[in-house]
């Protein structure tokens, strides 16, 4: 996997970190609705398992 794929996954974890921290700091005002709320949650976790198991896959690639 390139370092531009890794580092534009790294930048939608850390949006959607960042979202989601607002949103909590926000609470009842915050724009952001139940359904855009767990599409955040989703896609960090699916981000961040894609980075967990992707250097690993490549690494024995390598070997």
């Amino acid at each position: 996997m390139t370092t531009s794929i890794q580092s534009l996954r790294s930048k939608s974890i850390r949006q959607a970190k960042l979202k989601l921290d607002q949103h909590r700091v926000l609470g009842v005002k915050s724009p952001l609705n139940i359904f855009e709320v767990a599409d955040l949650l989703d896609s960090i976790r699916f981000t961040e398992e894609k980075l967990n198991t992707e250097p690993h896959g490549f690494a024995l690639i390598l070997n």
